[in-house]
């Protein structure tokens, strides 16, 4: 059967075909097939994929386990539920046995199925190889092995990298760290990460694990109105670019919306302004063409609730008193830009001109006026006076024709 049949059969509307596919390669073995399989997990639709892994479950009997044990030789994170759920189908203490002993002497993408099973399993006959192989430099393995590692409660790792994030002067380190702590969830950890990530130039990265790892009903509970704000403004900068939209239904990033809503105070109101005028953009087919069926119907009722918001900027000025907060800054500065308001240029300029902000706000205050052909307004001698020989070229471009 060629791949093109092969995919199109096991994802069929006819459920018998689909079913009589699947037990074709449960009873041939079919590990070509299976490879293919994982091969286009990518293009296969999320609502398929649980498709094909209910129905080998389904299907899959006692006798046929060799076959699941020769298909954990191709790791595969879109199929993974495949073989760990029909592994626990038939969970026993012989069973268990023989996956121990995979875990010791199989191939990497074997041991990361292992440490699946493991976190459902707690044998501890497990535990020594599972803190092992959370330092694997085997993704899955590693990953797999600390949500094991949690199961079991042991807190080892999780006090290492706590320690890792307070003393370790390594950013891709404290990265790793932030991943581990969002794995092992709770309320405590969850605020250490957003009280210990705020300066690291991977924030973006480090919220997205902890949405990975964690509904945003736990995430809300979790944390203050403030901390929610400054989450929600890494989403507004970094989405799509590293948080993808493809994780709008799984972050439930509707439900943030309106949370943001309730809390009604000008910081909120401007991000939502501004991820208004984002979804608006979402919406042309550079970014929906690849999407599934259920995440494009979902951008477009984030952007339908968004576009029937009214949003009130009588306390805007006030927002450019938090000059000791670059991210709240910026997010007032793009709303004056959006709405073409020019009632705060006076104030700005003299921001500027009395040296009263860091010199990254002036290059943001400058990069507007530059926008509003304004920069006359700009004191040049206080430019010439900055430090920053990186920050002076960028501003002084500014001031070329």
């Amino acid at each position: 059967m060629s791949l093109e049949n092969f995919i199109k059969n096991i994802t069929s509307k006819d459920e018998n075909l689909a079913l009589n596919t699947t037990k074709s390669l449960i009873l041939n073995q079919e590990t070509a097939n299976f490879s293919k399989l994982v091969e286009k997990g990518d293009f296969i639709f999320p609502f398929l994929k649980d498709k094909i892994i209910n129905n080998f479950v389904k299907i899959i009997k006692k006798e046929n386990l060799k076959t699941v044990f020769e298909f954990s030789k191709i790791y595969s994170y879109d199929f993974e539920d495949l073989i760990v759920k029909s592994w626990l189908k038939f969970a026993s203490e012989d069973l268990t046995d023989e996956i121990l002993e995979l875990f010791e002497n199989g191939t990497k993408d074997q041991k990361a199925y292992c440490a699946s099973y493991f976190s459902h399993i707690c044998d501890n006959l497990a535990l020594e190889n599972l803190k092992k192989y959370s330092k694997d430099d085997f993704y899955p393995l590693k990953i797999n092995s600390i949500k094991a590692l949690k199961s079991f409660q042991d807190k080892t790792i999780l006090n290492e990298a706590k320690e890792t994030i307070l003393k370790s002067d390594d950013d891709f380190k404290k990265v790793d760290a932030f991943e581990i702590l969002s794995i092992f969830q709770g309320k405590e950890n969850l605020k250490f990460i957003v009280e210990n990530s705020k300066n690291n130039p991977f924030i973006a990265t480090i919220i997205s694990y902890l949405f990975d790892y964690n509904s945003f009903f736990e995430i809300k509970n979790a944390l203050d109105e403030n901390q929610l704000l400054k989450i929600f403004n890494v989403f507004y900068e970094n989405m799509p670019e590293i948080i993808n939209l493809d994780s709008l239904i799984s972050y439930d990033f509707l439900d943030f919306i309106k949370t943001l809503e309730k809390i009604k105070n000008q910081y909120s109101t401007n991000l939502l302004f501004l991820t208004s005028k984002k979804f608006d953009e979402f919406s042309d087919d550079i970014y929906t063409f690849d999407m599934d069926k259920n995440t494009k119907n979902e951008l477009f009722n984030i952007k339908k609730y968004l576009n029937n918001l009214v949003f009130d900027f009588s306390s805007l000025k006030d927002e450019l008193n938090f000059k000791d907060d670059k991210q709240r800054f910026q997010i007032a500065l793009e709303v004056i830009e959006k709405n073409n308001f020019n009632e705060f240029d006076e104030t700005l300029a003299d921001f500027v001109n009395n040296n009263s902000v860091e010199n990254e706000l002036v290059a943001l205050i400058c990069a507007l006026f530059k926008k509003k052909d304004k920069l006359d307004s700009i004191n040049k001698d206080n430019i010439e006076k900055i430090e920053d020989k990186n920050i002076k070229e960028l501003i002084l471009s500014y001031f070329i024709a």
